[in-house]
């Protein structure tokens, strides 16, 4: 092989091995520079509203209240969720219109969410057949703040008990 007299193989291999040097220093670098005391937000459903049904498609208007337990701000570039009854996708829905929350701060939020017409169905039909035992939910948020680990993924759960006056 006859060698390159304007980029020696050596000199290139050199290059690119710095250069992997440097990104994984600036790597590090911007590892050490987060927080490890980082505290994933809260959210949690505090109301839901339905909307006007249009055909087949139910909407509602959620209300979600988020938490910033971090003493510096939490910028939000936007949201989404789903919603699970009994293990079932029943809503869902996205927002790129939430405000950034402040450190050690909350604000509630509304965001419009669409139906799952078979994930509907089903739970509807478990409620229907066990009316008495509480269901399970679960509430995933994914939060995009925009900083380069984002999103950060949120999970709140429980049980709801339909019949609680009996």
């Amino acid at each position: 092989m006859t060698p390159n007299r304007f980029f020696p193989i050596n000199t290139v291999a050199s290059a690119a091995g710095g250069l992997l040097g440097l990104a994984a220093v600036l790597l590090l670098t911007a590892c050490a520079s987060l927080s490890p005391s980082f505290q994933e937000p809260q959210v949690n459903l505090v109301n839901i509203t339905p909307l006007p049904a249009n055909g087949l498609e139910q909407r509602f208007s959620l209300g979600l209240r988020i938490t910033n337990p971090n003493k510096a701000t939490l910028p939000i570039d936007g949201i989404a969720f789903n919603l699970s009854l009994k293990g079932h996708k029943v809503l869902s829905g996205v927002s790129p219109d939430i405000p950034e929350i402040g450190g050690y701060d909350e604000a509630e939020v509304t965001i419009e969410a669409a139906t799952s017409l078979l994930g509907g169905l089903r739970v509807l039909g478990e409620l229907l057949a066990n009316p008495d035992k509480p269901f399970a939910y679960e509430l995933e948020t994914r939060i995009d703040t925009g900083w380069w680990l984002s999103p950060v993924t949120v999970r709140e759960s429980g049980s709801i008990a339909v019949n609680q006056g009996k």
